[in-house]
């Protein structure tokens, strides 16, 4: 099968090849790292990694949150992937075994694949409860309980060319979006592998962007929630709207570069 793996990377010069590696180990075709905005070696790290199976696209404007997966995901759906694996570039766990997990569920028929990052109990205090609760209203809403606190923006996911051919590619920058339309087209989303948080090895942030990240997942799911529903994409709840770093979004650069590939393609 064409495996593909896109790593999302700005300014992640210390952990990119580390990344490339448990990818490449995990049984990739090809890896693709979307460097977008970096003015560190991250992009000259990746154009020189050592093999033939890492490509690059490179951005010199920051894509922002979740855009690179979005643009990632076409490329390697250009090229004929059969399944697109996203794994974030500032990770320093052990991650092939789990990637490898990931990839394999393709050839068993799943559309989207998602970790689970608590596998020993949920957090419910403080902010990281907050996150949860939204995580967990939103599979509810959508009818996937099972799933738990399971989605698309934390921890790596993996998804099928139908994935694609019936979720616009868009959704894939709002992840709990991707998943809930996932879920109402009937595709098969279930739970690939389990990996606890501290295992990832995730680069820890400073200031108020663990704060902007926290809003910006619960925002996502209320919209997500909202749109499975027929609704508009809502980020509010009572008098308080979620936004975080959801205004980093470039929807015009996503939209220049996806349309360039599709010309280029005919794909799509």
């Amino acid at each position: 099968m064409n495996l593909w793996c896109v790593i999302p990377a700005q300014n992640e010069e210390r952990t990119v090849a580390h990344v490339i590696r448990e990818c490449l180990a995990a049984g990739a075709s090809y890896v693709l790292v979307v460097c977008n905005g970096t003015s560190d070696r991250t992009l000259h790290i990746a154009q020189n990694y050592s093999d033939k199976r890492v490509k690059v696209f490179w951005e010199p404007q920051p894509l922002g949150i979740d855009v690179p997966r979005a643009i990632g995901a076409v490329i390697a759906y250009a090229q004929g992937a059969d399944g697109i694996l996203f794994c974030d570039g500032d990770l320093s766990g052990r991650l092939a075994a789990h990637l490898s997990c990931l990839l394999a569920t393709i050839a068993w028929g799943y559309d989207l694949s998602l970790t689970d990052c608590y596998p020993r109990g949920l957090p419910y205090g403080g902010m990281a409860g907050r996150v949860i609760r939204a995580r967990l209203d939103l599979n509810c809403a959508i009818g996937r309980r099972d799933l738990g606190a399971a989605v698309m923006s934390h921890g790596p996911s993996c998804i099928s060319r139908r994935f694609l051919e019936l979720v616009p590619y868009q959704a894939l920058a709002i992840p709990p979006l991707a998943q809930a339309l996932a879920v109402k087209q009937g595709l098969k989303v279930e739970i690939g592998a389990s990996l606890a948080h501290e295992l990832l090895g995730s680069r820890e942030r400073r200031g108020d962007h663990p704060d902007k990240i926290a809003d910006l997942i619960i925002g996502d799911c209320m919209l997500a929630m909202s749109v499975f529903d027929g609704g508009l994409p809502a980020r509010c709840s009572g008098r308080r709207t979620y936004i975080g770093l959801d205004n980093t979004r470039r929807w015009d650069l996503l939209k220049y570069h996806a349309d360039r590939i599709i010309a280029q393609t005919g794909l799509l």
